[in-house]
């Protein structure tokens, strides 16, 4: 199953906005506070409880609890992910898919807080969300600690540990997610283990545990064993929010390799970056036709003022879009450093 249209009505920083997503790798940018992250967990959170669908609790009690743990409004009040505004209001998430659609409705009041208005989703593989934060070295302990206590984690953190928990698979299918993490486990110097409910980064030289690897490395080091126990698979969709946080550049290039690669294997992929090299590696990709297996598109997120509701304005290259802040900043500091230059020339002539 694949996203294939979204439109959000008064959902969050949103007033009525609508895009349609690609197949393949779809690229959300924007500043902060223009709801890319707010806009990937209303994706997530409808399809992950499809994920389940035979239960004896009403369908809208489910959503309505899924929504409340991803998103964590006061009390569990989905009428606060309405957008702001004075009297009584609601707002709608609607997704299309590629064999069904998911349709909900949020009121700020009244008896009703959430209507499922159509379930007809039908979900082949699990849907995985890796926020900012790494959760390999967090893992161990965290999936009963969250069921136990009140943390302040969204539930994004425990389903993907939940997801790390799955044994490795075996078999041809096994074969195949060896081939596609290669590349991971070259640059990590090791595989990846789940040892007595703690993970490893397994060398030659010895078993290093996985909170003492540098955070960059734990974040590929755990979406490589999300590929080895078959989180991520075939027909699945990942959401990564800001996969570049506390990466250098050389594993941005190898994240960008990674996403291609998951992609070609028919993963639907939807990211956040403020990342110039990721974002404008994947452009020129896309510009000239290396990845024609794999569709890319961007997204911005922004406003034309500053309180203004949100817009998204889609493209198939970083070019096409009418606004991008990292290429805006970049176009910046190249100023600023010619003005510079131009000044020290001026200085020493």
């Amino acid at each position: 199953m694949k996203i294939q249209a979204v439109r959000l009505t008064e959902f969050g920083a949103f007033k009525d906005v609508a895009f349609q997503p690609c197949a393949g790798i779809n690229v959300f940018l924007g500043t902060n506070a223009t709801g890319k992250s707010h806009a990937m967990k209303a994706l997530y959170a409808p399809i992950k409880v499809m994920e389940h669908a035979e239960s004896t609790i009403p369908l809208d009690a489910r959503m309505h609890e899924k929504l409340a743990k991803v998103f964590r409004p006061d009390d569990g009040f989905l009428g606060r992910l309405v957008r702001r505004r004075k009297g009584q209001g609601h707002g709608d998430i609607d997704i299309e898919g590629s064999s069904g659609d998911l349709r909900l409705t949020l009121y700020t009041r009244g008896k009703k807080k959430l209507d499922v208005r159509a379930a007809t989703w039908k979900s082949e593989e699990p849907t995985i969300f890796l926020p900012t934060r790494e959760i390999l070295a967090m893992y161990e302990g965290f999936i009963a600690a969250y069921q136990d206590r009140e943390l302040s984690f969204d539930e994004t953190y425990y389903d993907a540990c939940l997801a790390l928990s799955r044994a490795v698979l075996r078999g041809p299918r096994s074969a195949q997610a060896k081939a596609l993490i290669e590349p991971i486990e070259a640059a990590l110097g090791g595989n990846v283990a789940l040892q007595g409910g703690r993970f490893y980064l397994v060398r030659k030289d010895g078993a290093m545990e996985a909170h003492l690897v540098a955070e960059g490395l734990r974040k590929i080091a755990g979406l490589a064993h999300l590929v080895l126990n078959g989180s991520l698979t075939k027909n699945g969709i990942l959401f990564w929010d800001e996969p570049e946080a506390n990466l250098n550049p050389r594993l941005v290039s190898l994240v960008v390799d990674i996403l291609l690669e998951l992609g070609k294997r028919g993963v639907q992929i939807f990211v956040t970056t403020h990342d110039y090299l990721l974002a404008h590696k994947l452009s020129l990709l896309s510009e000239y036709g290396r990845c024609p297996d794999v569709p890319i598109r961007f997204f911005a997120f922004h406003r034309k003022e500053e309180h203004d509701p949100v817009q998204i304005a889609p493209g198939s290259t970083l070019a096409e879009l009418p606004d991008n802040p990292i290429l805006d900043e970049f176009t910046k500091h190249y100023d600023f450093e010619r003005k510079l230059f131009d000044e020290d020339a001026r200085s020493t002539a």
